[in-house]
């Protein structure tokens, strides 16, 4: 039973099922491959934000915000009360509305700016983490505990400080743990040079190049006691690409680089 109904969802719910699987941390797959198959199904795919996401992957119509559990680094006493105090006060208006709201510390306030939780205010990272840190101190020379009103915020008139489409996929990639972009565009190959998955069929028997990007990997013991190893790769179009690295393979060529 439980069986025909996962795959009745599945097939009429793929979203919703995709969304489920993610945030009950479950299956065979890493969390990146879920995403993965996520973002084939249609929906627009969001970073943390501190007007919309919540504290586990939620669905707005088409639309998927990505949980601030999934963050590392970022404290759950800090994400319970980001929330509580969003539904009780309103949005936050800006970084230091924010600020005066949640007083976080400054390793956490930054895990929040690289990960883009800030974009709403319409200023990049750069930007957000220059004025971040100088709010901090200003804060801890006074205490803003003891201010009988808000303060309007601080216009800081500073030189122009560019945030590079490399720079968000590395900070995506460190927090995470996985890109959300394209992953073949980091990479300094034309992966048009390369044979496509669905396209190996026609060459049994052949030795072929492939490119892939190595999402899953799961270890395993044979009964002489060698290592090993099943992987998922994606390839450039999307679809995957599963191998099975026996002993004398996997000796050979140790899972050491992400691409293959």
């Amino acid at each position: 039973m439980e069986s025909y109904q996962t795959l009745f969802l599945k097939t009429y719910y793929l979203m919703e099922f995709m969304v489920a699987v993610i945030n009950n941390f479950g299956g065979f797959y890493s969390r990146e491959l879920y995403f993965h198959e996520l973002k084939k199904t249609g929906v627009v795919l969001h970073l943390p934000c501190l007007k919309e996401s919540e504290y586990l992957t939620s669905i707005h119509v088409s639309d998927v915000h990505i949980g601030f559990i999934h963050v590392q680094g970022l404290e759950e006493g800090l994400i319970s009360g980001i929330m509580e105090e969003r539904n009780k006060n309103g949005n936050y208006l800006n970084l230091q509305d924010f600020i005066q709201r949640i007083k976080p510390g400054i390793e956490q306030l930054n895990i929040l700016i690289r990960i883009g939780a800030f974009r709403f205010t319409g200023r990049n990272k750069k930007e957000l983490l220059w004025e971040a840190n100088f709010l901090q101190k200003k804060n801890a020379k006074h205490d803003v505990n003891s201010l009988l009103f808000k303060e309007a915020p601080i216009a800081f008139q500073l030189p122009a400080l560019t945030q590079q489409p490399l720079d968000d996929a590395i900070d995506v990639i460190e927090l995470l743990g996985f890109p959300l972009c394209n992953v073949f565009e980091l990479v300094d190959d034309d992966p048009a040079q390369y044979l496509p998955a669905d396209e190996i069929q026609k060459h049994l028997g052949k030795e072929v190049d492939v490119l892939g990007y190595l999402i899953t990997t799961k270890p395993v013991r044979t009964i002489k006691g060698d290592t090993m190893y099943f992987h998922t790769f994606i390839e450039a179009k999307g679809d995957w690409l599963d191998a099975v690295f026996f002993p004398q393979t996997a000796i050979r060529y140790p899972d050491r680089k992400r691409v293959l």
